[in-house]
């Protein structure tokens, strides 16, 4: 059964307040709980795995059918394909692709999906057209499957 009627709030007297000391301490504490917080994530984030596609540079104009992509990555070491090891991959570059399915192999398919089971961190691409093409970088464990959480990167750029 529902009351018909609510009971009035009461609020504390005045006098019931913490003193000003207890609210200074308060706060200082909840500064410092924030600036902890902030240390965790910061370090959180300087551990954390990536790839970048160095070269080329986002949106670049290039002339030729040939460039060459650049990557480095951060909190892992690129070895040779096979290499189980834990905190190691290697790359895998997609050409004008998009991303391979998650949990499976990364396929090899000339033309568009390449394979740098050697630990390479470069990789000629020649052949390609004029216009807009789009690159992405993934890197992938032993077996050829991606990270998980994924690692990847991607850059877009222009053949003149």
């Amino acid at each position: 059964m529902i009351p018909s009627r609510m009971a009035p709030l009461h609020h504390a007297p005045e006098h019931h307040t913490r003193p000003r000391h207890a609210r200074a301490a308060r706060s200082a504490r909840i500064r410092g709980l924030a600036a902890g917080a902030l240390v965790l994530v910061l370090v959180a984030c300087g551990d954390s795995v990536s790839v970048r596609i160095v070269e080329p540079a986002e949106g670049a104009m290039l002339e030729g059918g040939s460039v060459l992509v650049t990557l480095e990555v951060s909190g892992l070491t690129i070895m040779p394909a096979g290499t189980m090891d834990p905190g190691t991959g290697h790359h895998h570059l997609v050409i004008d692709g998009i991303l391979p399915v998650g949990g499976l192999p990364i396929p090899t398919i000339a033309g568009t999906h390449v394979h740098m089971g050697q630990a390479q961190t470069e990789y000629e691409l020649t052949g390609l057209d004029a216009g807009e093409h789009m690159v992405i970088a993934v890197v992938g464990d032993g077996s050829h499957i991606p990270l998980d959480p994924w690692v990847v990167d991607t850059v877009r750029f222009v053949i003149e």
